[in-house]
């Protein structure tokens, strides 16, 4: 599978990367800055430059040829509205645009119910609100919505469950686990809830 990771140089984007490289798919990772943040060459691996302030049509012209987009990006609260709202919305136009046939986006937990927002991340989550908004309502993408609970740097555990309670953490790991998953799952047009649990990943993201 051809897949383009958005973000690749955040945390869990630089687990994407590694990860789906192991398994034989061919990734393209997008850069701010390729020269400096771009991992030492490996097979079947390109690194390009991608601006998320850039307009649709050049983001468009990126994702043509690949069959998934993997939108992992943030901005660590320093461009809520350019990175992860904006930025967002027009990862998934290009990808529609290019008739990309998988988006996995990553959010986070219960972005859809304002009620259960963390008072600290306040901005944050309507920022994913408004971003898993539009993918459900306004596109025709096939996605999967992964909505983790706080993430920890602690090695992954293999195992989630899909009925998170707060307060609740899951190792970054994890989660790029979870979304490769859902990437090959018969989820379609879903949104799936994780934290670290007792279920293995790949039978618990499945169906």
């Amino acid at each position: 599978m051809k897949i383009f990771v958005v973000g690749a140089h955040g945390q869990i984007g630089q687990l994407l990367v590694h990860k789906l490289l192991d398994r034989g798919d061919t990734v393209t990772g997008g850069y701010r800055d390729p020269l400096t943040q771009t991992p030492d060459p490996e097979k079947n691996f390109r690194a390009v430059e991608l601006n998320l302030a850039w307009p649709v049509s050049r983001l468009t012209e990126l994702f043509t040829g690949h069959d998934a987009v993997i939108f992992a990006a943030g901005s660590r609260g320093k461009d809520l509205l350019g990175v992860d709202l904006d930025g967002a919305i027009k990862t998934m136009k290009a990808a529609e645009a290019d008739d990309v046939g998988r988006f996995i986006m990553l959010s986070a937990l219960d972005a859809e119910d304002p009620a259960r927002w963390p008072d600290e991340l306040h901005d944050y989550y309507i920022a994913k609100y408004y971003a898993d908004e539009w993918l459900i309502h306004n596109t025709d993408l096939d996605y999967v919505i992964v909505q983790p609970t706080a993430l920890t740097n602690d090695p992954a555990q293999g195992t989630i469950t899909l009925k998170p309670q707060r307060p609740s953490t899951i190792p970054r790991a994890d989660v790029a686990d979870v979304l490769i998953a859902a990437l090959d799952s018969n989820r379609h047009r879903e949104t799936i809830k994780i934290a670290s649990g007792k279920m293995p990943i790949s039978e618990a993201v499945k169906s």
